[in-house]
Protein backbone atom coordinates (compact mmCIF):
# COMPACT_ATOMS: atom_id res chain seq x y z
CA UNK A 1 0.00 0.00 0.00
CA UNK A 2 2.86 2.37 0.84
CA UNK A 3 4.53 1.72 -2.53
CA UNK A 4 1.25 2.38 -4.41
CA UNK A 5 0.79 5.65 -2.54
CA UNK A 6 4.41 6.65 -3.21
CA UNK A 7 4.08 5.92 -6.97
CA UNK A 8 0.81 7.90 -7.18
CA UNK A 9 2.46 10.86 -5.43
CA UNK A 10 5.50 10.68 -7.73
CA UNK A 11 3.31 10.60 -10.87
CA UNK A 12 1.18 13.52 -9.68
CA UNK A 13 4.31 15.58 -8.90
CA UNK A 14 5.86 14.78 -12.27
CA UNK A 15 2.72 15.83 -14.14
CA UNK A 16 2.48 19.07 -12.15
CA UNK A 17 6.00 20.21 -13.08
CA UNK A 18 5.85 19.44 -16.80
CA UNK A 19 7.06 22.53 -18.70
CA UNK A 20 4.54 24.54 -20.72
CA UNK A 21 5.21 24.79 -24.43
CA UNK A 22 5.85 28.27 -25.74
CA UNK A 23 3.85 29.55 -28.70
CA UNK A 24 5.79 29.38 -31.95
CA UNK A 25 6.29 32.60 -33.90
CA UNK A 26 4.28 33.02 -37.09
CA UNK A 27 6.08 31.83 -40.22
CA UNK A 28 4.51 34.80 -42.07
CA UNK A 29 5.32 38.50 -41.99
CA UNK A 30 2.69 40.82 -43.44
CA UNK A 31 2.98 44.47 -44.39
CA UNK A 32 -0.23 46.29 -45.31
CA UNK A 33 0.30 49.52 -47.27
CA UNK A 34 -2.71 51.83 -47.44
CA UNK A 35 -3.42 54.78 -49.77
CA UNK A 36 -6.69 56.37 -48.62
CA UNK A 37 -8.65 58.80 -50.80
CA UNK A 38 -11.98 60.53 -50.34
CA UNK A 39 -14.59 57.75 -50.17
CA UNK A 40 -12.21 54.83 -50.61
CA UNK A 41 -8.68 53.48 -50.71
CA UNK A 42 -6.10 51.38 -52.48
CA UNK A 43 -4.00 48.88 -50.55
CA UNK A 44 -1.23 46.37 -51.09
CA UNK A 45 -0.48 43.41 -48.86
CA UNK A 46 3.09 42.06 -48.85
CA UNK A 47 3.41 38.55 -47.38
CA UNK A 48 6.82 37.04 -46.65
CA UNK A 49 7.12 33.33 -45.88
CA UNK A 50 9.75 32.71 -43.21
CA UNK A 51 8.72 29.07 -42.76
CA UNK A 52 8.59 26.01 -45.00
CA UNK A 53 7.42 26.39 -48.60
CA UNK A 54 3.65 26.36 -49.12
CA UNK A 55 1.66 25.49 -52.23
CA UNK A 56 -1.40 27.70 -51.97
CA UNK A 57 -2.45 30.38 -49.52
CA UNK A 58 -5.62 31.95 -48.19
CA UNK A 59 -5.49 35.38 -46.58
CA UNK A 60 -8.34 36.64 -44.41
CA UNK A 61 -8.95 39.95 -42.63
CA UNK A 62 -11.82 42.19 -41.63
CA UNK A 63 -12.76 45.82 -42.19
CA UNK A 64 -14.35 47.88 -39.41
CA UNK A 65 -16.39 49.92 -41.90
CA UNK A 66 -18.57 48.41 -44.66
CA UNK A 67 -16.36 48.11 -47.74
CA UNK A 68 -17.20 47.57 -51.42
CA UNK A 69 -14.49 45.96 -53.54
CA UNK A 70 -13.75 47.76 -56.83
CA UNK A 71 -10.74 45.92 -58.26
CA UNK A 72 -7.94 43.56 -57.34
CA UNK A 73 -4.57 42.60 -58.79
CA UNK A 74 -2.31 39.54 -58.37
CA UNK A 75 -4.95 37.58 -56.39
CA UNK A 76 -8.56 36.50 -56.41
CA UNK A 77 -10.52 38.34 -53.74
CA UNK A 78 -14.00 37.89 -52.33
CA UNK A 79 -15.93 39.73 -49.70
CA UNK A 80 -18.52 37.35 -48.19
CA UNK A 81 -19.85 40.30 -46.16
CA UNK A 82 -19.06 44.04 -46.38
CA UNK A 83 -16.69 43.54 -43.43
CA UNK A 84 -14.85 40.31 -44.41
CA UNK A 85 -12.17 39.89 -47.07
CA UNK A 86 -10.64 36.67 -48.38
CA UNK A 87 -7.83 36.52 -50.94
CA UNK A 88 -6.44 33.48 -52.75
CA UNK A 89 -3.53 33.22 -55.19
CA UNK A 90 -3.41 33.28 -58.93
CA UNK A 91 -2.01 30.12 -60.55
CA UNK A 92 1.36 31.82 -61.09
CA UNK A 93 1.90 32.99 -57.47
CA UNK A 94 0.40 30.18 -55.39
CA UNK A 95 3.74 28.63 -54.36
CA UNK A 96 5.42 30.64 -51.64
CA UNK A 97 8.91 29.28 -51.03
CA UNK A 98 10.90 29.84 -47.85
CA UNK A 99 12.15 33.43 -47.81
CA UNK A 100 9.99 34.52 -50.73
CA UNK A 101 7.34 37.23 -50.84
CA UNK A 102 4.05 37.72 -52.65
CA UNK A 103 2.20 41.01 -53.04
CA UNK A 104 -1.36 41.68 -54.13
CA UNK A 105 -3.59 44.69 -53.91
CA UNK A 106 -7.06 46.14 -54.34
CA UNK A 107 -9.16 49.26 -54.47
CA UNK A 108 -12.43 49.70 -52.63
CA UNK A 109 -15.09 52.18 -51.60
CA UNK A 110 -15.29 52.72 -47.84
CA UNK A 111 -16.45 55.63 -45.67
CA UNK A 112 -13.28 55.25 -43.58
CA UNK A 113 -10.44 52.74 -43.49
CA UNK A 114 -7.53 51.63 -41.31
CA UNK A 115 -4.82 49.00 -41.43
CA UNK A 116 -6.44 45.73 -40.24
CA UNK A 117 -4.93 44.01 -37.19
CA UNK A 118 -6.39 40.54 -37.80
CA UNK A 119 -4.66 39.39 -41.01
CA UNK A 120 -4.17 35.63 -41.21
CA UNK A 121 -2.40 33.48 -43.80
CA UNK A 122 -3.69 29.90 -43.94
CA UNK A 123 -5.32 30.55 -40.57
CA UNK A 124 -2.08 31.72 -38.93
CA UNK A 125 -1.92 35.35 -37.69
CA UNK A 126 0.74 37.54 -39.31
Amino acid sequence: MLITSLIATLLATTAAVAPAQAALPSPFTCRYVLWPWQGGFSADLFITNNGPAIDGWIVHWTFEEPTQLLGVWSAEMKMPTPHDAVATPMPWNKVLNTGSMVVFGWTAFAPKTEVPDDITVNGIPC
